[in-house]
C-alpha cells in the first residue's frame, strides 16, 4: 500500500486529486493539509510514500515543504495551475509535475513513475542488504536480479565489470550479470587493492590481467578469460602501478607493438 499526502490551500482541488487517487487500490490517503505547515506536522509523526505538493500555498509554499524532505523519502509531485514552476519543481527532485485540472489519465502516468521509483529504491535496499561488508569495510559479494531470483556473485569469481548504461555489468563463471548500481558505486565498494578502474566503462580483477599490450598511445589489458580492455590515457598510471608491482609474480608476459612485430621478423 501507497501512503499518500495531499497538500493544497483550495479544498475542491484537493477534493479533485482525492477522487482520482482513490481509484487506485494500493493507494491510501494518509492525510490532507491546505498548507505547508500541515505538512511539517504529518511529516513529524506519520510515515508517507508521496507527497501531492500544490507550488502556491499559504505559510509554507508548496517549494518550501519540499525541502522538509530528508533523504530519498518520500517522494514528490508538484500539483499546480502554472507550468512556469517546472525548473524548480524537478530541482527539488520532484518524481512528477502535474497541471490542474488534473485527469485520471495524467495522474496514472504519475503514479506509475511513483511506483517504478519506489520499486527501485527498495530493491537498491535488498541490495544493499545482501551486499554483505566484509571485515576490511568493502563488500565481499554482488547481487544480480535475474527473473525471481537474486543471484549471489562472490567477488573472488568475478572476472570483469562493464558499464551499461546506469547500471553494471558483472561478468563471472563465463556468465554476464546485470547488478543495478552504478559503476562509480562498485568502484567505491569494491576491495582497491584487488580491483582497478582502468577506464570510465571498466572495472578489472588484478589478477586477472595476462597480459598489456601496446601500441603507440594506446594500452589494450588481455583477461583470463579472453576479453581485452582498453585504459584510459589518464587511469594509465594506476594501471601501470598495479601491473608494475604484479609483473614478476601474477602477469606472465607484457608484450607491445614493437616485440610483436620482432617475433613475427617484421
Amino acid at each position: 500500500m501507497m501512503r499518500a499526502l495531499i497538500a493544497d490551500d483550495e479544498p475542491l482541488a484537493r477534493r479533485a486529486l482525492t477522487q482520482v487517487l482513490v481509484m487506485h487500490p494500493d493507494i491510501e490517503i494518509a492525510a490532507e493539509c491546505a498548507d505547508g505547515l500541515e505538512v511539517r506536522d504529518v511529516l513529524a509523526r506519520d510515515v508517507v510514500d508521496v507527497l501531492f505538493l500544490d507550488v502556491r500555498m499559504p505559510e509554507l509554499s508548496g517549494l518550501e515543504a519540499a525541502r522538509l524532505v530528508d533523504g530519498t523519502r518520500p517522494l514528490i509531485v508538484f500539483v499546480t495551475a502554472y507550468d512556469h514552476f517546472g525548473v524548480p519543481a524537478f530541482e527539488r527532485g520532484a518524481v512528477d509535475y502535474l497541471l490542474k485540472p488534473v485527469t485520471q489519465a495524467r495522474v496514472d502516468v504519475t503514479l506509475a513513475r511513483v511506483r517504478a521509483r519506489l520499486a527501485a529504491d527498495e530493491e537498491a535496499a535488498r541490495y544493499r542488504a545482501l551486499a554483505a561488508v566484509s571485515t576490511t569495510g568493502y563488500i565481499d559479494r554482488l547481487i544480480a536480479r535475474v527473473a525471481d531470483r537474486e543471484i549471489i556473485i562472490p567477488v573472488d569469481g568475478v572476472e570483469l565489470v562493464a558499464a551499461d548504461d546506469v547500471y553494471a555489468a558483472v561478468y563471472a563463471g563465463g556468465r554476464r550479470y546485470l547488478v543495478r548500481t552504478s559503476l562509480d558505486d562498485l568502484e567505491r565498494s569494491l576491495p582497491p587493492e584487488r580491483f582497478v578502474r582502468v577506464h570510465r566503462s571498466y572495472i578489472v580483477p588484478v589478477n586477472a590481467i595476462v597480459a598489456v599490450r601496446r601500441t603507440g598511445a594506446t594500452m589494450v589489458l588481455e583477461l583470463r578469460n579472453g576479453a581485452t580492455v582498453p585504459v584510459s590515457r589518464r587511469r594509465r598510471a594506476e594501471v601501470m602501478r598495479f601491473t608494475g608491482r604484479a609483473i614478476h609474480d601474477r602477469i606472465p608476459a607484457i608484450r607491445n607493438s614493437s616485440a610483436a612485430e620482432a617475433s613475427e621478423g617484421g
